[in-house]
């Protein structure tokens, strides 16, 4: 009897491009040394409760705004990062401002995104 050795054929798997969001949570990082260590609420001030009432109000102004620049065709970051933070200050419970948080951020590196794609 003879052995036949197979040969073995190897497919290249295309070339993984890297997450662009990678680099970006690695400036975030970075920048959130100089915050770390404070602690504080996140609705401040000497009459919280009033203060979210006028966080509720920016809301729904920067809410309409996008929403409307949206119909039109000309959106912008400005207007869906101003709505999610207001909206998300404006909260009263944790869990909520904590997912809010998180949409927050997940809105400004989408936008630190979009900027790198436009950079010449």
């Amino acid at each position: 009897m003879t052995e036949t050795t197979a040969k073995k054929t190897t497919t290249k798997r295309p070339a993984r491009r890297p997450d662009p969001a990678t680099a970006v949570l690695a400036e975030v990082k970075a920048a959130r040394k100089a915050y770390s260590g404070q602690s504080m609420p996140v609705a401040g001030g000497h009459n919280p409760l009033k203060g979210r009432e006028h966080h509720e109000r920016e809301a729904n102004r920067w809410m309409a705004a996008d929403t409307a620049r949206k119909f039109d065709g000309v959106p912008g970051w400005d207007s869906a990062v101003l709505a999610q933070a207001y909206r998300t200050l404006a909260e009263s419970e944790p869990e909520h401002v904590r997912a809010g948080l998180i949409r927050l951020a997940a809105l400004a590196i989408s936008a630190v995104e979009s900027l790198d794609r436009e950079a010449p």
